[in-house]
């Protein structure tokens, strides 16, 4: 007798089970995934042990025939699919027909189900075997009990963690469905106490507000799409508010949790806040089912995206969308867009900012008067931004776009005097200026210019508290975010050179400038395909500087290459003018004049990002509490 031999159909379920049912939470995941496909409206979960002991999930679904639930017992058998294409249009959360059965291997498991109001059928079953089956008077829709998860395989069994553990996996789980659809209602209870009940939401926003226990004001929330094929919806609270640190990702309402994508989360918040900061994020992707394979894993975790770069480039819009909507509502003032205008407290106005020669193709140049009267600035208007402005220290720089109120007041280096804001207060929602720590809502007012420290650092006093300036970090993401609105890639704007650039291509290099050359034309570059081993370029986008635009284009070959689509472009041009930014910046040593820091630091109150393209924040506070614990005062 040989020694292979055929495994029995329990011990093909139990192995089978271990890839769906990890812990008590995966069957309560599995079980409301599919009252999510049956439509239910309701949704209810009762635990007892952390789910060890006991689960029920009940839901008002279209509820199933007694023939369907002897089906539902079988493995494989499902009714989501019907051929193998269906696996390239799947649109549903189960589809593989290994739940039920799985679950059902590896507890005392009862399914009860009715299509019409009282008129039910109820199936009990043990080691995968059913023990009794009879008709039962119940509510249109089905309910499900596991019992004594694992009871028959004890090796899975003891590596259970604490029933307080498993409870919170569990309750983890049900939330993320309650973020997911808001349209349901769910309700928890664990040990015969009710953890929480969600009525329907009207909107997503008003689950979300309910789940993180905060008004909805204080939630960003931001929309970013790319034509038909995705689109990514991101709400993040204000980072200036303690929430529960509770995050939902979902792909065509399926829950996943994605390496890539949580990249992408974490890399956005250190460009956007600074250093290591983390906040819940709630991202709602939706997709063409045939841009995603859901059919990667047992417990449909994870996902592969047809263009993960694509994905991920939405999501960091959303993302930086939504944080600004709500860094905005902390600026009660109107914001109207300006170009720096001189200080008129001082005479020394022409060392700060050298006006461009007039020439015929010159942008709108900057306003010759400057208004006096309540000490107040007024509106220049946007210069172009191939202009050359050269600040005193002498070094060329590149005008910036800044915003500021009607009613922003010129700052005096030589005191500081509190500022009553009650004038200005307006109907939005305000968002309390924190002391210490979280600098996002943080704004430089009433403030007196100390020094320079290390030759980078701006110390600056204000009432309570002294800020920490990095100048060279600050004027770094002024300059990129201005770069960056005037990148704006499909603008088709060129810059003919005076002598074209003859550049060297590999075959794929070539093959690959032939097959984008739209998307080159539309991004501002003019190129003539030479021959088969070289192109022409003729013009560039008009960026006002300069750089090795050969190293350029073939880098952005590779990655269309690669990835053979226009984001990838776009992803690398930002990059370049991160760069970029970064070498036109001032620099640590360079001296600025007053005048220059004045416009640095309200460059700063208007800018959404309090970091630099890198993810360095560019300022730090200390309070004047905290100075004088340092000092033994306190």
């Amino acid at each position: 007798m040989g020694i292979i031999r055929q495994l029995s159909e329990t011990i093909i379920n139990k192995i089978a089970a271990g890839e769906v049912v990890e812990r008590p939470a995966s069957i309560v995941k599995e079980l409301i995934e599919n009252s999510i496909d049956a439509g239910a409206k309701s949704i209810e979960v009762e635990i007892e042990g952390g789910g060890k002991k006991h689960i029920l999930v009940r839901d008002d679904g279209c509820g199933m025939s007694e023939d369907d639930l002897f089906m539902a017992l079988e493995s494989h058998a499902t009714s989501k699919l019907t051929k193998i294409e269906d696996l390239e249009d799947i649109a549903t959360m189960g589809f593989r027909g290994e739940a039920i059965p799985s679950i059902a291997a590896v507890t005392k498991f009862s399914i009860s189900s009715a299509q019409s109001h009282g008129n039910g059928f109820k199936i009990e079953t043990k080691n995968g075997s059913v023990i009794r089956n009879i008709p039962v008077s119940m509510p249109k829709g089905t309910e499900i009990v596991a019992d004594d998860i694992f009871f028959n395989v004890s090796a899975r069994r003891k590596f259970l963690k604490e029933d307080k553990t498993e409870y919170s996996k569990i309750r983890e789980i049900i939330t993320n469905f309650a973020v997911a659809y808001y349209k349901t209602a769910f309700s928890f209870k664990s040990d015969s106490r009710i953890i929480f009940s969600y009525a329907a939401a009207n909107s997503q926003i008003e689950r979300i507000s309910s789940v993180w226990k905060i008004s909805k004001e204080l939630i960003g929330s931001a929309e970013a799409a790319y034509q038909n094929t995705v689109s990514v919806h991101a709400f993040i609270p204000s980072p200036l508010e303690s929430v529960p640190n509770h995050s939902v990702i979902t792909v065509n309402g399926r829950i996943i949790s994605d390496r890539a994508v949580n990249s992408a989360v974490f890399s956005t918040f250190r460009e956007a806040v600074g250093g290591e900061f983390k906040s819940p994020v709630m991202l709602f992707i939706k997709t063409d089912p045939h841009f995603v394979d859901v059919n990667v894993h047992p417990a449909k975790l994870e996902v592969r995206f047809l263009n993960t770069m694509l994905v991920t480039s939405l999501i960091r819009e959303a993302m930086l969308k939504a944080l600004q909507s709500i860094r905005n509502r902390t600026k009660n003032e109107i914001r109207t867009e300006f170009v720096p205008l001189q200080n008129p407290f001082t005479k020394q106005v022409q060392q700060v900012f050298e006006k461009p020669e007039k020439t015929e193709n010159a942008g709108k140049q900057i306003p010759d008067t400057v208004s006096e009267k309540n000490d107040r600035f007024i509106h220049g208007k946007i210069t172009d931004i191939s202009e050359p402005v050269k600040l005193c220290c002498g070094i060329p720089r590149h005008p910036i776009h800044f915003t500021i109120s009607e009613e922003t007041p010129a700052y005096s280096a030589d005191k500081y005097e509190p500022e009553n804001h009650e004038s200005r207060e307006t109907a939005q929602t305000y968002i309390p200026e924190p002391e210490q720590g979280n600098l996002f809502g943080m704004k430089i007012r009433d403030y007196k210019k100390i020094g320079v420290v290390f030759g980078v650092y701006l110390v600056i006093e204000m009432k309570d508290k002294i800020v920490f300036l990095d100048q060279h970090a600050a004027h770094e993401r002024i300059t990129y975010t201005a770069l960056q609105k005037a990148v704006s890639m499909n603008n088709g704007l060129s810059q003919e050179l005076i002598t074209p650039l003859l550049i060297r291509l590999s075959p794929t290099e070539s093959a690959t400038l032939e097959e984008n050359s739209e998307k080159f034309r539309k991004s501002g570059f003019i190129i003539e395909i030479f021959d088969e081993s070289s192109a022409t370029l003729r013009a560039t986008p008009a960026l006002g500087f300069e750089t090795n635009w050969e190293k350029v284009i073939k880098e952005m070959l590779g990655e269309l290459a690669a990835y053979s689509d226009s984001f990838e472009m776009e992803k690398f041009f930002l990059s370049h003018l991160a760069q970029k930014a970064c070498k036109s910046s001032v620099r640590r040593n360079d001296v600025l004049a007053d005048e220059e820091i004045d416009v640095l630091i309200e460059a700063v109150n208007r800018s959404d990002f309090i970091s630099c393209p890198h993810g360095r924040p560019f300022f730090f506070v200390m309070t004047k509490n905290e100075f004088e614990k340092k000092v033994q005062r306190r």
